[in-house]
């Protein structure tokens, strides 16, 4: 169901921290909501009569003769708890779209939220966000980090997708939601090791890539080594003696196998591969059927992660605006771009992802980070179900990426002159059936 919803807003002109104010009695005996003394009203529909459109029209004439600031915006249901805001702020002029979520109820009604990466088979390892997203039937979602030029493309902080690691993390921030739907937004780090039949612990130094001369790495089914075979002086292939998911966990696996030199990388869903260089000293304490533990954690998160991205840099910091380019040894921006966003709410029950429209004059100029985080911090209660700003938010990949789909249908304007931009990986939500909710 649809129903549309307008309101105006009025901001006072020339305050840095664009803090809303409602000039009281100043436009033509308006009031502060704009349609006469009281308080501000709750969200509420209008039919698209022409009567309508008319008080519409001469209610904005109203309100922007007095120098205000003016929005509108377009809201749609898409599921339980999940809600979309088409929204143009006059003051830019801005096109933002919001994809806001409840999460207990969503989670209540089976909606998940799914990161999804380009197909192994995509051209230099990127895919449009709307083909991500009809691949597996998303309800919507916007695209992801940033990635490399190379070939393949390759992201450039953590992800995570149904509990298995794709791509560990790095210095930047990178959001994550728990198998029950709590959020987080920090700087991640990555600590593993292996711990042999005899209790032995064993660091683990790296993910998916060949060992150094004295190291001990490990690879899941996602690893993409050269040729799609690994090159070490030993392996062993596990295979899990029941879950499937070792993040912010303990898996107990079996050693199926040893290998040495070199050997093709074929690992089935709960299967993984140890490697050691040559100069690593306990190689030799772990055999073929020996049962073993392999132990990834992922701090500060709490909880088992299911999803993750990354991003950078985070935007606002418990409930203030907070750029932190130097923390994350990010190069600072402070030019106007498309955006896009992602952020929550304070009891972490609220979820929003954000899009900015950019690079179109007359239509959407985007957004600075600074004045995205304020979006965010301030504003998006002026329209959103939960009448709440977000308290922690993190700046997602932007400029030509920056796209926004719903039911399979991109709803933004991507500012890169032949459309839709590909990218390397995306944020979707997406209908899980029952009897899988809670397996990964």
């Amino acid at each position: 169901m649809v129903f549309f919803a307008r309101q105006w807003s009025a901001f006072k002109h020339g305050e840095p921290d664009h803090r809303r104010r409602y000039p009281n009695g100043q436009c033509n005996g308006l009031g502060p909501n704009g349609l006469g003394q009281g308080k501000r009203p709750d969200l509420y529909s209008v039919r698209r009569h022409p009567a309508s459109r008319a008080v519409l029209l001469l209610l904005l004439a109203g309100l922007t003769c007095c120098r205000s600031s003016t929005f509108f915006w377009e809201t749609e249901d898409l599921a339980p708890g999940v809600y979309h805001h088409s929204v143009t702020l006059a003051e830019g002029p801005w096109a933002i779209h919001v994809l806001e979520v409840d999460l207990p109820t969503a989670w209540r009604a089976g909606i998940r939220l799914r990161t999804a990466r380009a197909e192994p088979t995509a051209v230099e390892g990127l895919e449009l966000t709307s083909a991500m997203a009809t691949r597996v039937n998303a309800i919507a979602g916007v695209n992801g980090d940033m990635y490399t030029d190379g070939h393949p493309a390759q992201t450039l902080g953590l992800q995570i997708s149904r509990g298995g690691l794709l791509a560990r993390p790095q210095r930047k921030s990178a959001f994550t939601i728990t198998a029950d739907g709590k959020p987080m937004v920090a700087v991640f780090r990555f600590e593993a090791a292996l711990m042999t039949a005899s209790g032995k612990l064993l660091p683990i130094a790296a993910f998916n890539r060949e060992p150094g001369a004295d190291e001990l790495t490990y690879y899941n089914r996602y690893g993409q080594a050269g040729r799609d075979s690994v090159r070490a002086a030993i392996g062993f292939q596990l295979q899990s003696l029941g879950k499937h998911s070792v993040i912010n966990d303990t898996l107990v696996a079996r050693v199926l196998q040893v290998r040495r030199r070199s050997w093709p990388l074929k690992l089935a869903e709960g299967q993984w591969l140890v490697a050691a260089g040559a100069e690593f000293p306990d190689a030799r304490a772990i055999a073929a059927g020996d049962t073993v533990r392999l132990i990834c954690s992922i701090p500060p998160s709490r909880g088992r992660l299911e999803e993750a991205i990354g991003g950078g840099p985070r935007i606002i910091r418990d409930g203030r605006v907070s750029i932190e380019f130097e923390e994350e040894g990010l190069a600072s921006s402070l030019e106007r771009n498309p955006r896009t966003a992602v952020g929550y709410t304070q009891d972490e029950k609220t979820l929003f992802l954000v899009t900015v429209d950019g690079r179109q004059p007359g239509y959407s100029v985007g957004m600075s980070l600074l004045e995205l985080a304020d979006l965010m911090s301030h504003k998006l209660a002026d329209f959103t179900r939960a009448h709440r700003n977000a308290y922690q938010a993190l700046n997602l990949d932007g400029g030509g990426s920056s796209t926004m789909v719903v039911r399979r249908d991109v709803v933004n304007r991507p500012s890169e002159p032949t459309g839709e931009r590909q990218v390397a990986n995306s944020l979707l939500l997406v209908a899980v059936p029952e009897e899988v909710r809670g397996s990964l």
